[in-house]
């Protein structure tokens, strides 16, 4: 191998046990029982929530595949010993899509105010239509689903390995390999185009009166930061295996954290940007937006968002020695996702039930622990099924 030794033997063995830990099973089946608890006590709150985190939750089924498709364009070597964990959310995928049409279904008039035309500026009356903001988000959905189980399929059956819903190729070694290529460039482009329509859409214009020409940016960056952090949590957790630590060596993590580091910059860059030209540049059509979160008891929640994804990774994870600590590493980035997390709630939960100040009981956490319950069962499924390395294409990338 080019950049680390491994036999067949050791590739083939899974990192991660078949045991689902019971309290996953408990937390998703509370969730559930709080949500349809809740519709009948406080509907606002259930679908503020749910469609928070559905929001959330996007962002890391996602990201897998889009960030296999990054290190294959941008040749990373350096990921080739997490190759086949870095799909892990790819199962997820599938249901967040099918539960926001599901939501928009039975809750589309509850939580998207272009459901009633008399809150829509008259010249987005066409561009706000339900039926074709439906149909677009559709269609994204459909591709990037489509596309991102192909490219997850294709990196699998270069070893031959077979997973449920992941359908394996009968193509020549080399013609998958010249389909995974292709595949990893569309769906960077995909990715960036069809999810700025859909932060626009499911977020957006969740307040149809603003508008902001960087909001799908830090829409589709935000999603692919919840991705980074969340990776950076399960390579920590390998790390802490002596039979992965010995094989990449303890500088490994380094790659992972400067990753992680460096988008949470890009991430303030942005934040600061739609700032400085809204708030800032108080243009009152717009700067409404940030003065209904800035002079509130939701203050408390915007600022938050700031210390967690911006403060703390730059005063933290700028020293390699912190970078390069699994335990630390992990740390900083469950706070980075606490601060991306809070960063929904605050754009959607604030929007979708218009509450004075920010609320959390029963409901919120409830319906929060079901989904991050769910999120770990999907990954964990894919994870326990999946070999420790790529044998195909620790030689050939």
């Amino acid at each position: 191998m080019k950049h680390f030794e491994f036999t067949e033997e050791e590739a083939k063995i899974p990192f991660f046990e078949k045991k689902i830990n019971p309290v996953a099973y408990v937390l998703f089946f509370v969730g559930a029982i709080v949500f349809f608890a809740g519709l009948s006590q406080d509907p606002k709150r259930v679908w503020g929530i749910f469609h928070t985190n559905l929001l959330f939750f996007l962002g890391l089924a996602q990201g897998g595949a889009v960030f296999y498709g990054l290190v294959k364009t941008t040749r990373g070597y350096w990921s080739i010993p997490i190759l086949r964990v870095i799909p892990f959310s790819i199962l997820l995928l599938p249901v967040i899509s099918v539960l926001l049409i599901i939501e928009w279904v039975v809750a589309g008039h509850t939580v998207f105010p272009y459901f009633e035309p008399h809150e829509i500026e008259h010249h987005r009356f066409g561009w706000l239509s339900p039926k074709f903001v439906f149909a677009r988000d559709f269609v994204i959905l459909l591709i990037m689903n489509l596309i991102s189980i192909r490219l997850v399929s294709l990196s699998l059956s270069l070893d031959d390995i077979k997973i449920p819903f992941l359908p394996t190729s009968k193509k020549t070694k080399e013609k998958i390999e010249s389909e995974i290529n292709l595949w990893s460039k569309l769906i960077l482009a995909f990715f960036i185009v069809g999810y700025t329509i859909i932060g626009w859409d499911q977020a957006m214009y969740l307040d149809p009166h603003w508008l902001s020409t960087i909001f799908g940016a830090r829409f589709f960056i935000t999603m692919h930061l919840t991705y980074l952090a969340t990776l950076a949590i399960l390579n920590s957790s390998l790390m802490l295996k002596p039979e992965f630590k010995e094989k990449v060596g303890e500088k490994y993590l380094t790659n992972v954290g400067t990753l992680l580091f460096g988008f949470c910059i890009f991430w303030s860059y942005l934040f600061y940007a739609e700032l400085v030209v809204t708030y800032m540049g108080n243009i009152p059509e717009f700067a409404h937006w940030y003065v209904e979160r800035i002079y509130s008891p939701w203050s408390t929640t915007f600022w938050l968002e700031v210390f967690f994804v911006f403060i703390i990774p730059f005063l933290t994870l700028l020293h390699i020695p912190i970078k390069s600590n699994p335990k630390i590493l992990s740390i900083i980035a469950l706070i980075v996702l606490a601060g991306l997390f809070i960063r929904t709630y605050d754009v959607a939960y604030f929007q979708i039930v218009k509450s004075e100040k920010p609320i959390f009981g029963w409901i919120e956490i409830g319906i929060t622990a079901g989904s991050i319950s769910l999120a770990y069962i999907l990954s964990k499924i894919y994870l326990y099924q999946v070999p420790r390395y790529p044998v195909y294409e620790a030689k050939k990338f």
